[in-house]
Parts: structure tokens; sequence; C-alpha cells
């Protein structure tokens, strides 16, 4: 594995690279970006020679999830990497995780029904809340990458008809991983008030301190929406699970993804690159994550308190939360400055409830990342 290896992606149909334009605009697509959550990086060689299998059997017909290969290595997976026991006949398959929480919501709630959720977040979360009221619950950065939750409020919201608490562990985009004891007490209040939690797990590899998935601690009404994708890069190849301890609420999700969604074949090609990712590639994740930790350290390094900057390494994700605040420039300016002088295209912090942020995305070789690092310092030493 040559994770400073330097692949053109452009000409690929690649969401980050040849359509930057749709979301940084018109004359963009020259930039280097930063910005969707994949990686600029090859995966395991043993996904690779899985897929290879696969395409010269030459057929490509329906398929099946439900079976102890699929099952068996995600469970195998959450007890050797997180110590944590989970019964094979509470995993389904979904085609996306947005998708799983968008079934989960129409399941549980009710149109208009209250659900909790934590700002700055992920915006995909924003489209599939429509229908529902949130309540934000800020996340307060007491010092420079530490995060905390206000639990009095939670608890506070859950007393006024909360149904369930939309979590993210580790979270998009600021990166914290939820710890033991901060888990144990929103369980518990969980538990409390009769409120199904649903934690979206997805970055849960990526990370650089201990994890404890919920159901570790709680099964009752919690739920894990996750994938191997972002861990080992497969996102294109489609593919997720939910772990749902509840048997009325699994069988409901079956029912709505396989007879109402017509959604009951997998997509062969990420099921078959979950099963090898989780039993045969742990060493290469990894590998994976110090090369990652390397990188936040370099940005750190270079960034952190240059002309302004605050720059912290996460918990958690390929993805950095940077602070510009200090710089004097607007989230206008800055955002402008990046594409016109910086030549880079990096997220703005306003799309995830921050406008003082920037989302970078260090997935990718060190060289690329000091692209990213050359052009913040070239927008600063313009001012």
């Amino acid at each position: 594995m040559d994770f400073d290896k330097n692949i053109n992606r452009r000409g690929t149909y690649s969401t980050q690279w040849d359509y930057i334009e749709d979301r940084f605009g018109a004359g963009t697509k020259d930039l280097i970006p930063f910005s969707i959550s994949d990686m600029d990086l090859e995966v395991p060689m043993e996904i690779i020679n899985t897929l290879r299998k696969v395409l010269e059997h030459k057929i490509f017909g329906y398929s099946r999830w439900n079976h102890s290969d699929y099952k068996g290595a995600v469970k195998r997976w959450y007890m050797k990497r997180y110590k944590t026991e989970i019964e094979e006949e509470w995993i389904v398959y979904s085609p996306a995780v947005i998708y799983s929480i968008s079934i989960l919501l129409e399941e549980i709630l009710e149109k208009g029904e209250k659900i909790l959720t934590h700002t700055p977040r992920y915006d995909g979360f924003n489209k599939i809340l429509t229908d529902y009221s949130v309540i934000d619950i800020e996340l307060k950065e007491v010092s420079k990458g530490e995060y905390i939750t206000d639990f009095e409020k939670i608890e506070k919201e859950f007393k006024r008809g909360v149904k369930v608490f939309l979590l993210c562990n580790p979270e998009n985009p600021i990166g914290k991983v939820w710890s033991k004891k901060e888990l144990l007490r929103l369980t518990n209040l969980c538990e409390k008030y009769n409120v199904y939690l649903i934690s979206d797990d997805i970055h849960m590899d990526i990370t650089r301190v201990e994890v404890t998935p919920i159901i570790k601690l709680r099964k009752e009404k919690s739920i894990i929406v996750s994938s191997a994708s972002k861990s080992f890069n497969t996102p294109g190849l489609g593919g997720s699970y939910a772990i749902i301890p509840d048997q009325n609420l699994r069988e409901q999700f079956l029912y709505i993804m396989k007879e109402k969604h017509a959604l009951g074949s997998p997509m062969i090609m990420g099921m078959v690159s979950t099963i090898v990712a989780y039993n045969e590639c742990e060493y290469w994740l990894n590998s994976l994550n110090k090369y990652l930790s390397s990188n936040c350290k370099f940005v750190v390094e270079e960034l952190d308190g240059y002309k302004g900057i605050e720059a912290y390494i996460p918990d958690g994700t390929y993805l950095m939360w940077i602070d510009f605040k200090k710089t004097g420039l607007s989230s206008k300016e800055f955002q402008k400055n990046l594409i016109d002088i910086g030549k880079v295209a990096i997220m703005s912090g306003e799309t995830y409830g921050d406008s003082n942020k920037i989302r970078l995305n260090i997935g990718c070789s060190l060289s690329k990342v000091k692209k990213a690092v050359e052009g913040i310092k070239k927008v600063l030493d313009s001012k």
C-alpha cells in the first residue's frame, strides 16, 4: 500500500474532482478539491482481487445479503475491533446510511414530532429532517478541539416529548468521538424518557481515540447505521447496514425496503467488498489511520496559529474543522479567496452550521495536503 501515491481521478465521473462547479460555482473546475468525504487513496488489494473475481464471473444477476457470510463479517468486526457483541439477526442491509435513517424516522415518528440532534452537523441530515420538529443542541467548544454537549438541555427537551435523538459518532464535521462516559449518560437519559437513539457511525473506524458503539451500552431502542465504505474508501460500490435489536422495528424496516421500495437485492460489489474488508483488511485500516493522523499533524503544525488560523487534530474522521474567525476575513471573503487566490476547493463551514470554519478533507496523499496548506497560506499572506 502506498498512501503517498498520487492518482489522477479526473475523467472518472468523480463527484469531488469532475463536478467541483456544482458546489463552488462556474469557473472552478480546475481547482484542487478537498471537499466530498471520499479519499484519493487506493483500496486494499484484497478488495480489488475479490471484485476481480466477481467481474470475471461475467454474470451480474440479483443477489442476497441475508446470510452468514455478510452478517457474520459485520458481527465479527464489532467483536474484534470494539469488543461489542451483536446478533446476526439484528443486522439488515441497506443501500445507504442516510436512506436507513430516513426510513427509521418514518417508522418511529409522525410528521411534526420532535427529534433532537447536534449542530454543527452533517448537511445530509438536514435533507431528511424536513418533516419533523428539529431541536438543535449546540456542540460547545470549551477549548481548542474539545466539544461538549448540554445534557441538562437534552433532558429538558426529552421531558417535552422528544422521541428520537440522532447522534453522529464520530461527529461530522467537528471530528468528536463520544466517550463511553458521555454515551452512558446519554443512553441512560434515553432509557429514562423512552427515547430512540439512532447513531450514524459511518466514520467509526477512522479514529484516534477509543470508540464505544451505543449498542454495547443499551440495546433497547438503540440503532446503529454504518458502512465499511468510509473506512475502506468504497462508497461508489454502494451498500450499508443497520443494526436494529428491536425485532418489530427491524421487520418494519425490512418491509419498507423490500416490499414498498423494491430494494431487496443488494449491490453485489458493495456487499462482497464489505465481507472481505471486515474479514481480511484490518491491517490496511490500521496503516491508514496512522497515515491520516500524520496528515492531521502536518496541517496543525503548519496552520495552527498562522495569522489567526486555529487547527486541531480531530478525535476521528479524515475531516479537519479549521477556524479562521481570528483572521479578520468574513466567510464570504475567505471562501472567495480560497478559490481565486489559493486555487483550492474546501467546504465552507456554513454548510454545517458555522460560517467561521472550513472543513478540510485530508484523506489523500501528503503532497496533496500540502497544496491545501499552501492555498490557505496564500489567502492569508495576500491580506
